[in-house]
């Protein structure tokens, strides 16, 4: 399924997976919200430094 997908992509399904079972974490007390949103926060960082990489490689091509 995801071998056509570019690297932004899989991360972005990635993203969205781990966000997911995060939350489902925290819903279930087993995460504190803060926990929570601490890891969701580093996962939106890897996923905005991800773009970053792909724009620049799409810029120099």
């Amino acid at each position: 399924m995801y071998e056509d997908l570019s690297i932004f992509e899989r991360t972005l399904a990635r993203f969205g997976d781990k966000a997911s079972l995060i939350a489902g974490l925290e819903l279930s007390g087993k995460l504190s919200p803060e926990d929570a949103f601490q890891q969701i926060k580093s996962l939106y960082k890897e996923l905005k430094d991800q773009r970053k990489q792909e724009k620049s490689d799409w810029n120099t091509n």
